[in-house]
């Protein structure tokens, strides 16, 4: 153990991380994974490897020489899996009884226990691709008045030049990830940056540039000003994304008058960046419903996208152009734009194909309760968009059936029906997720893609000659609720529900409803409404009247129960509040 020779202050931590990929906490796995941890540090059984061998004496060596340490050694344990965590009564109080026996021990100055599920993970990794620390140096500086939630905040002007190294990694290559909470990628020389790049190319009017441009918003996690340098930590290029290319793409031509106004803020409080990103950017015309986009969910939706084969792979482009200048060749047929990505869910899950001849932001605006949603099985999107464009590629490479194209969100709604064939699960429920392993399973079967399309070209011609609706108020067929209704019937599918019912009572409190449960965790079930195709949620206080441990107890999934409706007004995520015991007092 040399490095606690000489004299010096040695300080140690010990780091234990049990990896998951189930997609549930349970408590067993946990007890496994604390026991491990106290084996390890105690004289406990352990794995008979060489490498485990080394790891438990050097262990033994530091706990055993504490004078030889700074201070004891701290000890964090890790349990990372697959699943969405919720905080229940039963794990923490676990969790605080493992907490509470490595601290007796008296080994350890800080003892940590952190739980980190998908989400948590995906932030983890997303942070840690984003870590950078980078100086610049001010030719001028003023420090803002103090705000609250933002620790230090200032206005300085920077020489082009020097903004380029801000912005460029080591091999001189801007960094694109840099600008991920800007709402538009880079455009290409459209008007506005054709003016920007003209005043840089000029030599006599480069020296305007600092006043005529807008400028940058720079913000921080960290902040360090020394004089007229300033050093960033973890910083993102909130607004300016435009600026900052068209000066990249113009570097050789940069003089020493050419400056730039930057605004530098240090903050950690989201609420304050969410607005930052939000004013800074509404200053040039963007419409509202673009801002969506620069939510964290669609963030991990790009990621989700990217999990799946290279050879299946859609790439969703959540900020305009993101992948113009990529420099992977990546066909335009396999980019899916928000827009499209509104109009493939609505049509393929919400079941509305007739719908998606709107506008995408009034489309969203009116079904934004049941899509985007934190915590949504984000699969369910990619299916969506993968089962509209295999169905528009199909089309377009076969010639007989070129004339239904304007079908293509029926057809994909059809195939998804004829892949499930029974009503869809919860969105954010481990039946959503199986069900769109199926789904992918089913879209990539060549034949069966075929022979799924053929049956629905079929019926949908069928409609159109033997059927008056498409004279019906001068719409075409497409844009009519009755067509999706017909075409439901043809298929013989279970899914003629409330969303192309119209005699029904709207949902109100007290109203008793059918329901069929989609799955449940360890304070809520989840359950469908099945009259009226929407989600519902059942606190495990209000299934029976008796003391419940487990809701898979009372519940299995797929059972239908009668429920009592406690509030008209759905929960986002979890839908209207349920009460089964009211409903069976």
């Amino acid at each position: 153990m040399s490095c606690f020779e000489g004299g010096r202050e040695v300080s140690a931590s010990f780091l234990f991380i049990q990896a998951k990929t189930s997609d549930n906490i349970d408590v067993a796995e946990l007890n496994h994974f604390f026991s491990a941890v106290n084996n390890f540090i105690g004289n406990g059984t352990i794995n008979n490897t060489e490498k485990a061998r080394e790891l438990r004496s050097m262990c033994q060596y530091i706990l055993n020489n504490p004078t030889q340490l700074s201070k004891n050694p701290d000890c964090h344990l890790v349990y990372a899996y697959a699943g969405d965590y919720t905080s229940t009564d039963v794990v923490n109080n676990f969790v605080a009884q493992q907490k509470n026996a490595l601290e007796r021990t008296e080994y350890f100055d800080n003892v940590t226990i952190s739980i980190y599920d998908a989400t948590q993970i995906v932030k983890l990794c997303r942070e840690i691709k984003n870590s950078i620390k980078k100086s610049i140096e001010l030719s001028s500086v003023a420090a803002l008045p103090h705000i609250t939630n933002v620790k230090e905040s200032y206005v300085g002007i920077v020489s082009c030049a020097d903004y380029i190294k801000l912005i460029t990694n080591e091999q001189g290559a801007i960094r694109s990830n840099l600008f991920e909470y800007n709402v538009r990628y880079f455009q290409g020389v459209n008007a506005v940056n054709r003016e920007m790049q003209n005043t840089l190319r000029n030599e006599e009017r480069q020296q305007e540039f600092s006043i005529l441009n807008n400028g940058v918003t720079i913000v921080a996690k960290e902040v360090r000003l020394t004089g007229q340098q300033v050093t960033l930590t973890d910083f993102q290029i909130v607004n300016g994304c435009q600026t900052s290319f068209v000066l990249y793409e113009n570097r050789n031509k940069l003089k020493s008058g050419a400056y730039l106004v930057v605004k530098i803020i240090s903050t950690e409080n989201k609420d304050i960046s969410d607005r930052i990103v939000a004013t800074t950017n509404k200053q040039t015309p963007i419409l509202d419903e673009a801002f969506e986009t620069l939510r964290d969910f669609h963030k991990e939706l790009e990621i989700a996208y990217a999990s799946y084969p290279i050879e299946n792979r859609l790439y969703y482009e959540r900020r305009s152009k993101q992948y113009d200048a990529s420099g992977d060749e990546i066909s335009r047929t396999k980019i899916v734009s928000y827009p499209n990505q509104t109009a493939a869910y609505v049509a393929v899950f919400l079941d509305e194909p007739h719908s998606t001849h709107r506008y995408y932001g009034e489309l969203f605006k009116s079904k934004k309760e049941k899509m985007y949603i934190d915590g949504d099985i984000l699969e369910q999107y990619c299916m969506a968009s993968f089962y509209v464009y295999t169905v528009d590629k199909y089309l377009k490479q076969n010639g007989l059936h070129q004339g239904y194209k304007q079908y293509k969100f029926h057809i994909a709604f059809m195939l998804r029906c004829l892949a499930t064939g029974k009503n869809i699960p919860n969105r954010n429920s481990r039946e959503m997720k199986r069900l769109c392993d199926t789904l992918f399973q089913k879209i990539t079967d060549t034949r069966w893609v075929a022979d799924g399309i053929k049956k629905a070209i079929n019926i949908i011609q069928d409609i159109v000659e033997n059927s008056a609706i498409s004279s019906k108020n001068g719409n075409d067929i497409i844009r009519q609720k009755e067509f999706t209704t017909k075409l439901i019937e043809k298929l013989g599918t279970p899914l003629a529900t409330a969303s192309i019912a119209s005699n029904i009572l709207p949902i109100s409190i007290g109203m008793k409803v059918n329901c069929q449960i989609t799955g449940w965790n360890n304070s809520f079930a989840y359950a469908e409404i099945i009259d009226y195709r929407e989600v519902g949620s059942i606190h495990i206080k209000s299934i029976t009247g008796a003391y419940l441990y487990d809701i898979g107890d009372a519940l299995k999934v797929g059972q239908k129960v009668e429920a009592v409706v406690e509030d008209d007004k759905p929960h986002l995520r979890y839908g209207y509040p349920l009460s089964i015991k009211k409903a069976n007092p």
